[in-house]
């Protein structure tokens, strides 16, 4: 990148910092990578898509969402409206510069609800395995005696083998999430979309991806791309990240 590096901390509406790293050329397109749940700004994809953009002079932010990463706030406060609000914080920083959004599993369904909102002059968006309303299919997943329990305590823990550790979601932000369903609507995207989903996703299932598709106007810039031995970080297949970005960079 030919710009300066800079942290910032930004305040969301309760007081809470969101704290993330930016690198900005002064003008033109500017991209965002959007971690996942339980993720960060550190991960494998995010320093690779910075260190891609810094190869090309390219203008790009990485951050972390409240209660994730160096930002503030607890998880059990964590909710997709609030995820929202700290993307369109950040976003706020160049708000007449076109936008690229790269969103990973949960980042990919906060990009997809972005990429909805006009205002926000979103250029584009890769969504790399989209966790499309995943807090109603976890909800959904458990027992019902289960989900009862999940309701009267506000809070259920789960046990996953994709993360080290066992999380706990409230059932506050299973209600709060589903404004936010995209497979229930049809969506008219003005912009670029490009989604990369592994055949071998064992999170979020590849036939999720096509059915968001089949969503989609016959007209819309909407590309899936399933990738046969992926599993649902894409290991080993960043390249078709990276390609994405260049595919639908705006040209200048």
């Amino acid at each position: 990148m030919s710009g300066t590096v800079q942290s910032f901390e930004l305040p969301a509406r309760d007081g809470q910092l969101v704290r993330g790293l930016r690198c900005d050329t002064g003008t033109g397109p500017v991209g965002l990578f959007l971690h996942g749940l339980l993720s960060d700004a550190e991960g494998d994809k995010s320093i690779t898509l910075w260190n891609q953009a810094e190869q090309h002079h390219r203008s790009w932010v990485r951050f972390d969402m409240r209660a994730h990463g160096r930002s503030d706030g607890s998880f059990d406060e964590f909710t997709i409206s609030r995820a929202l609000e700290d993307v369109r914080l950040v976003l706020s920083l160049f708000p007449d510069r076109p936008k690229i959004l790269v969103g990973s599993s949960m980042g990919g369904w906060v990009a997809a609800q972005l990429a909805t909102e006009n205002q926000l002059t979103i250029a584009g968006a890769v969504l790399i395995a989209p966790a499309f309303s995943f807090m109603m299919q976890l909800f959904l997943q458990v027992q019902p005696h289960e989900r009862q329990q999940w309701v009267e305590e506000g809070h259920w823990t789960f046990k996953s083998d994709e993360m080290e550790d066992d999380f706990t979601l409230s059932y506050n932000a299973v209600v709060d999430s589903k404004p936010y369903d995209l497979m229930g609507k049809r969506v008219n995207y003005r912009c670029p979309i490009r989604i990369l989903h592994g055949r071998l996703d064992d999170v979020v299932p590849a036939t999720q991806s096509v059915e968001f598709l089949g969503h989609m106007p016959s007209n819309s810039d909407v590309e899936l791309k399933i990738l046969p031995n992926a599993d649902h970080r894409l290991s080993g297949h960043i390249e078709h990240i990276t390609n994405s970005v260049d595919d639908i960079w705006p040209k200048t």
